[in-house]
């Protein structure tokens, strides 16, 4: 059986990592391991992943770098550098996975293809309940979500009408919505080091998950969604406007031919 380490990237917002490690201490399928990716957070998180280390039995850890500005790109890298498994999937700390996430993504864990989400989005008012009462999203069933009401959008993404599944042809491949790849991303270990992982030079918000979609296309990899079940639940927070540094980058790697990122795996420890 391929073994899968999720890798958690996140930064000062500890309540929203506990309710994703919480959902992960509850997988119908618990062969898997957990490494923390920790972009300069401090001690608020570093006391949430203790809390929940004897939850997990040795499967959590945590590793994390300085805080000198939004490092995405690195700091998943360096989750990626700490993982033991031979499959890697890359969840943002404000996404909880449903309890059935673990068993979705191993079965969709397919030779040539590699892995992207959708996600319910939760309101404003809801997320504040699943943070104060620490309400357990990840086991809600369907018809739960149809009671919630206007708290949660789109509830087809709870549904399986979508087919591009991996494995399936005669399909188009999937792409998520706005080209979001970054809040799930799922590839073989060998894919993600082939193509050197994420690019490094991306700092600030935006861009860098297109990035690694573009060479891992570029590889030979097609893209498919887990299903329903890997539908993540999102926590509201202010939406980030203002510039986006990294549109220049993504042009140049759309423009080029190759597949390894210019500043990633590699140059890690450099």
């Amino acid at each position: 059986m391929t073994s899968v380490s999720v890798i958690v990237a996140t930064y000062k917002w500890p309540e929203a990592l506990h309710a994703v490690l919480f959902a992960l201490s509850e997988q119908s399928d618990p062969d898997f391991e957990v490494v923390v990716a920790d972009d300069g957070s401090g001690l608020g998180t570093a006391a949430t992943v203790e809390r929940w280390g004897e939850a997990f039995g040795g499967r959590l850890r945590h590793v994390s770098q300085d805080d000198v500005g939004y490092r995405l790109a690195r700091v998943k890298n360096l989750g990626a550098q700490a993982a033991r498994g031979e499959y890697l999937v890359m969840l943002d700390g404000d996404s909880v996975p449903r309890r059935g996430f673990v068993r979705a993504i191993r079965k969709s864990a397919l030779p040539g293809w590699f892995l992207g989400g959708k996600r319910l989005e939760l309101s404003q008012q809801l997320s504040r309940r699943v943070l104060v009462e620490r309400l357990p999203i990840h086991r809600w069933s369907f018809a739960r979500w149809l009671r919630e009401g206007g708290d949660a959008r789109p509830l087809a993404a709870l549904t399986s009408r979508d087919r591009r599944r991996p494995g399936r042809g005669g399909l188009p491949e999937f792409v998520p919505h706005t080209e979001r790849y970054g809040f799930l991303f799922g590839a073989f270990r060998d894919d993600f080091e082939h193509v050197n992982g994420f690019d490094m030079r991306y700092e600030g918000w935006g861009e860098e998950d297109i990035d690694l979609a573009v060479r891992l296309r570029r590889l030979g990899l097609r893209c498919g969604w887990p299903g329903p079940q890997g539908t993540l639940l999102h926590l509201w927070h202010e939406s980030r406007k203002g510039a986006r540094p990294n549109v220049g980058l993504l042009e140049e790697t759309r423009s080029a031919d190759r597949v390894e990122a210019v500043s990633g795996l590699r140059q890690l420890d450099t």
